[in-house]
């Protein structure tokens, strides 16, 4: 369980709780796991590498798998790998994995992957947006600029709320 998917359980928990009960995780880690079914998670016990552990964790074929982890830190099993396995499992499921880089994106692309994030490019994204309106808008004075900040720690002042809540959830044994 990476730090990507517990900060997109933790978005879920503090704006749309109702749809915990869609999210299904898979992992190896017993304790970890127990939590998130505290939380309304369903949850299956094993290795990511296995069609078994796939083929177990749900009952009917999932829309959208997700791995959040990049290959440098996944063991066993290249997200490549996870594309090939889920495909092999529930070839209608759409698949949004994880790159370091744009070349190892590319790949993704090519073995199949529906969408592959890469964090450099969302954080990116996000500066280029607040940099855009505050150069591209002849109106977007300094008031607003603030407004636009204060809006984002207001999110992320929201966010530190609902993850200290799930992280005590996670950690405590």
């Amino acid at each position: 369980f990476h730090k990507i998917a517990y900060m997109l359980v933790a978005e879920f928990h503090a704006k749309t709780p109702e749809q915990l009960k869609n999210i299904h995780v898979i992992d190896f880690s017993k304790n970890v796991l127990s939590k998130l079914r505290d939380l309304g998670i369903t949850c299956t016990v094993g290795d990511i590498a296995s069609t078994e552990t796939l083929e177990r964790a749900q009952k009917h074929h999932p829309s959208i798998v997700i791995s959040t982890i990049p290959d440098t830190l996944l063991q066993g099993i290249t997200n490549g790998g996870i594309i090939k396995n889920v495909k092999a499992v529930w070839p209608e499921a759409r698949i949004i994995v994880t790159a370091d880089n744009p070349q190892g994106a590319t790949k993704l692309y090519v073995a199949g992957a529906d969408y592959v994030l890469r964090m450099a490019k969302l954080c990116a994204e996000r500066l280029h947006e607040i940099l855009d309106q505050q150069y591209n808008s002849t109106i977007f004075e300094s008031s607003q600029l603030k407004e636009l900040f204060d809006s984002y720690k207001n999110r992320d002042n929201a966010m530190r709320g609902a993850t200290r809540l799930l992280g005590e959830k996670l950690l405590r044994s």
